[in-house]
């Protein structure tokens, strides 16, 4: 037996096995490669794709949360309008009615005279409610149920007072008790009970526009 040539053939059989075992490994370390880059690539896109979407979700957010922003800014600035409107026709419809319940100079003032000027005080206050009451009817929906319980508990104690100050002029002549018990009445009203709803209509109003007390 030829040990040399067994260990010649033996030789090269291991040299051809090393070759094919390094040509396996290599072939497959370059798929591995292909296979790593290949994935990175993909994550990278889907990376990329998700930061796209999530940026455009970002700004639809912020576009919306900025509309709505300005909204909210024009709706409280139409509120403040109403505010200082409503505050302005009741404070002059609460000074028309208070009016009415303060004593009047009438020296030297003839007897028809005195008449014409308690009806034409009674006209003024009738005038400056219509108003008051006509604005507040239109913009209500500006107002929450707090704020428009308040008001129309105002509007009440008002309109009756008025009621008890121009129930002559309606129904013609009374007996003067009869008048004095309705006059007494609308100005407990008007000077004792209207005053602490409008103060309180008052905080309510500060509470929305933002003044600190």
């Amino acid at each position: 037996m030829d040990w040399t040539k067994i260990a010649s053939e033996i030789g090269i059989v291991g040299i051809i096995a090393g070759l094919i075992v390094w040509l396996i490994k290599q072939l497959g370390q370059s798929f591995l490669d292909k296979n790593v880059k290949n994935y990175e690539l993909e994550l990278q896109n889907k990376s990329d794709l998700f930061k796209a979407e999530l940026n455009h979700s970002f700004e639809e957010f912020k576009s919306e949360l900025e509309f709505i922003s300005q909204k909210a800014h024009k709706l409280h600035d139409k509120r403040l309008d109403k505010i200082e409107k409503i505050y302005s026709l009741l404070t002059d419809f609460y000074d028309d009615m208070y009016n009415l319940t303060t004593w009047k100079i009438v020296t030297g003032m003839e007897p028809e005279e005195i008449k014409k000027q308690n009806f034409d005080i009674t006209v003024k206050a009738e005038k400056s409610g219509q108003e008051f009451l006509a604005f507040y009817s239109r913009h209500k929906l500006y107002f929450n149920s707090e704020t428009c319980g308040l008001i129309e508990e105002i509007i009440k104690m008002l309109k009756d007072s008025y009621s008890d100050f121009s129930f002559k002029y309606i129904f013609g002549s009374i007996s003067a008790e009869f008048e004095y018990e309705r006059v007494k009445k609308a100005t407990e009203q008007i000077r004792e009970k209207v005053p602490p709803v409008k103060e309180k209509l008052e905080k309510n109003f500060r509470d929305i526009i933002g003044v600190s007390e």
